[in-house]
């Protein structure tokens, strides 16, 4: 199966949480636009927290697939934050603060999913500024709060992360253990070093349990 089927098959799923790894932001966009426009086809709402120049770009792919963008975002279906700022709102010493991230992150996601009736999908970046700064550790944290919150209200979420943040062998125990916290992993085909990482790990984890 190929890794984009296994996304699509992710992603299809209410409390799904796929982390899609990428090497260039093109192949990010791509995904990420075919994850939030499947779940406005669904009739879900949506929320995205990206680097600003990400999100433009996801908004006019968005545009370009019939997504009404700038409707959507009027009537409140639609929020887009800045993942650099939001995180350093979550942030204390390095750390992501629990009761901050359950103040300010839960009531957004049940305001956006406020019954079994309507879904939500989301995407998020903070954790890949997280691993791009090599604070693992708060990447780590932050997708357990993330699972929590799916586990509260469930969604469709996807986490992107950029492969460079894993090229380096001594974050391998990094990224299993990021990959363990989603339910599916996946990188396109042109995403060579994201292929690789993912394979390798593959591997590693065959060999660890037979």
């Amino acid at each position: 199966m190929s890794p984009d089927r296994e996304q699509g098959l992710g992603a299809s799923l209410q409390g799904s949480h796929v982390a899609q790894l990428f090497d260039e932001p093109p192949s990010l966009i791509a995904a990420v636009s075919i994850h939030l426009h499947d779940g406005w086809r669904r009739g879900d709402n949506l929320l995205i927290a990206a680097r600003p120049h990400h999100w433009n770009a996801i908004s006019l792919e968005l545009g370009a697939r019939g997504c009404p963008v700038s409707e959507l975002l009027a009537e409140g279906k639609l929020v887009a934050l800045d993942a650099a700022t939001t995180l350093s709102t979550l942030m204390a010493d390095g750390v992501v603060q629990r009761e901050i991230f359950e103040a300010r992150v839960l009531p957004l996601v049940a305001r956006l999913r406020p019954d079994s009736g309507v879904g939500l999908t989301v995407y998020g970046e903070m954790v890949d500024l997280l691993a791009a700064q090599r604070n693992f550790a708060a990447a780590e944290q932050l997708e357990a709060l993330w699972n929590e919150a799916l586990a509260r209200h469930p969604f469709r979420l996807m986490c992107g992360y950029s492969s460079a943040a894993f090229g380096d062998p001594r974050t391998a125990g990094h990224l299993r253990t990021i990959c363990g916290a989603h339910r599916e992993v996946a990188a396109r085909p042109a995403d060579l070093l994201a292929t690789w990482l993912l394979a390798e790990r593959r591997s590693r984890y065959h060999l660890d349990t037979h």
